[in-house]
């Protein structure tokens, strides 16, 4: 009964916290997620955009009632794309220079100051986004954005071949969360958000094309692996272009209101076949 009335609210908040809008770099999508139980649940089904084929598959440390949690050492194990990424993530590399934080008004709406940093998360280097800023008792909204003409530099040719995206998330509970009775647990809860291209207009703008609302959720372990995908190549005006202009892949993940911090162990570019488009500079 516990786990089903867990699942139950899972699915309501799903279903209740996925919106978005925007049409430019600094487009904002609201949308909070509240949570009220520590019962153990499995990871919730995702949600895609009604214009998306996007999927995910979780892969969290979630147990079946009962059972012990995972530890963390077991999560290099689910990581979907790793053996054979685009872009990998390195100690030595500049974060600044591929990764940003971006928001409307400096940060007065519900958007959360970041540190982005890489750290070694179970033996692999992953981009680590750090939420800094509460409102209301909730930790607010991390937005980042990847520079696409970064990461094909010298070969912008082949940002026209991406099909799909796909990305490795772990989510960490840094902080304890408190059920309403009072209980306290380490469980990074829910991960809820949305997966956006940014393409450059051509008139020093960039279009806005949210491909994937995912809602996921973990209650059990310390925390969570998901695969995220979107296919912008089914979607007109959703694909990267030719250009040196700034172009970009965007993440955001809802606010929630317990401390959790969520890294990025790879992004995936295919083109239409499903083949794996290289980064040089940013492989193995």
């Amino acid at each position: 009964m516990k786990k089903f009335l867990a699942c139950a609210l899972a699915l309501t908040l799903t279903s209740a916290m996925f919106a978005s809008c925007g049409s430019s770099d600094d487009s904002s999508s609201k949308a909070e997620a509240k949570t009220t139980t520590t019962t153990t649940t499995e990871a919730t089904t995702t949600t895609a955009a009604p214009e998306s084929t996007a999927d995910s598959t979780a892969a969290s440390g979630t147990e079946s009632e009962g059972e012990a949690a995972k530890d963390i050492s077991e999560m290099p194990a689910t990581l979907k794309n790793y053996e054979e990424a685009s872009v990998y993530f390195k100690k030595d590399m500049d974060v600044a220079s591929i990764v940003e934080p971006f928001a409307e008004k400096d940060y007065e709406n519900d958007e959360s100051h970041v540190n982005l940093s890489i750290e070694e998360l179970a033996g692999i280097p992953m981009l680590k986004v750090e939420t800094l800023d509460q409102d209301n008792g909730n930790y607010k909204i991390p937005k980042i954005k990847f520079h696409m003409e970064k990461f094909f530099e010298g070969h912008e040719a082949d940002l026209e071949k991406i099909f799909t995206i796909k990305a490795d998330v772990v989510t960490k509970a840094v902080g304890e969360f408190t059920g309403d009775d009072g209980t306290k647990s380490l469980v990074p809860g829910n991960f809820m958000g949305a997966f956006v291209t940014q393409p450059t207009t051509g008139e020093g703008e960039n279009s806005w094309n949210d491909l994937y609302d995912f809602g996921e959720a973990e209650w059990t372990s310390e925390w969570g692996s998901y695969e995220l995908t979107m296919r912008p190549g089914i979607k007109d005006g959703a694909t990267f272009v030719n250009s040196t202009e700034p172009q970009y892949v965007s993440l955001m993940r809802w606010g929630i209101p317990n401390q959790a911090d969520f890294y990025i162990a790879d992004l995936r570019f295919e083109d239409e076949d499903g083949n794996v488009i290289a980064c040089a500079n940013f492989g193995k």
